[in-house]
């Protein structure tokens, strides 16, 4: 009886020391996975799409740097407006209209202006002048005293003022204005020399003489 209940006790005394073992096993498995899972570096989501174009024998696309107006830079170097620089840079003549939403004539003018700049082949835009401040504040401090709206003024590349419509103008009238605006931009860019070409016949009388 005491010699059964003895090998008992060895028994479970074996079975809870392979248990703890066990368990320490398990605890240590878990403890070196941690370990690796922590030290495993975070990768940028630029980093993981070019680890996965590498992978897969592909270059990550070059990222072009952006071009910069000229026309743009020269318009806004020159004081004026950001939308007025912008329409110069879109076109080498543009119209802007200066108009007043309380106005009806202006608003009359408004749409005479942008079909006529259309036809002419300019750029548009609008200045509502019934707020301070903005394109408003710019053209005044660059050009002095505004004229009362509804008026166009019609620049050409880089910064100059070529027109001054005031009042009502249909758009005739602005198609001619911006016309006039391009044939002035023409007339001032510089002229290509061109090598004067012999008078005809000499050639042939040095070659008699």
């Amino acid at each position: 009886m005491n010699g059964s209940a003895h090998l008992r006790g060895i028994v479970i005394a074996g079975g809870l020391a392979a248990l703890a073992l066990a368990l320490g096993f398990v605890t240590l498995a878990m403890n070196q996975t941690a370990s690796h899972a922590s030290t495993a570096p975070v990768l940028s989501l630029k980093a993981r799409h070019a680890a996965a174009a590498a992978a897969g024998g592909k270059k990550p696309p070059a990222v072009k740097p952006k071009r910069v107006d000229p026309n743009l830079t020269a318009a806004l170097n020159a004081g004026l407006p950001r939308p007025v620089a912008l329409a110069l840079a879109a076109a080498p003549v543009a119209v802007v209209e200066l108009t007043s939403k309380e106005d009806p004539v202006a608003q009359l003018a408004f749409g005479e202006a942008q079909a006529g700049a259309k036809l002419g082949g300019a750029s548009f835009v609008s200045v509502d002048v019934d707020h301070d401040g903005g394109a408003v504040e710019v053209l005044t401090r660059l050009i002095g005293a505004l004229p009362v709206a509804p008026a166009a003024l019609v620049y050409a590349r880089p910064a100059s003022l070529i027109l001054t419509l005031t009042g009502f103008n249909d758009r005739t009238t602005v198609q001619q204005a911006v016309a006039d605006a391009a044939q002035a931009l023409r007339d001032a860019a510089p002229v290509a020399k061109t090598p004067a070409l012999a008078a005809p016949g000499t050639a042939a009388q040095k070659a008699s003489a």
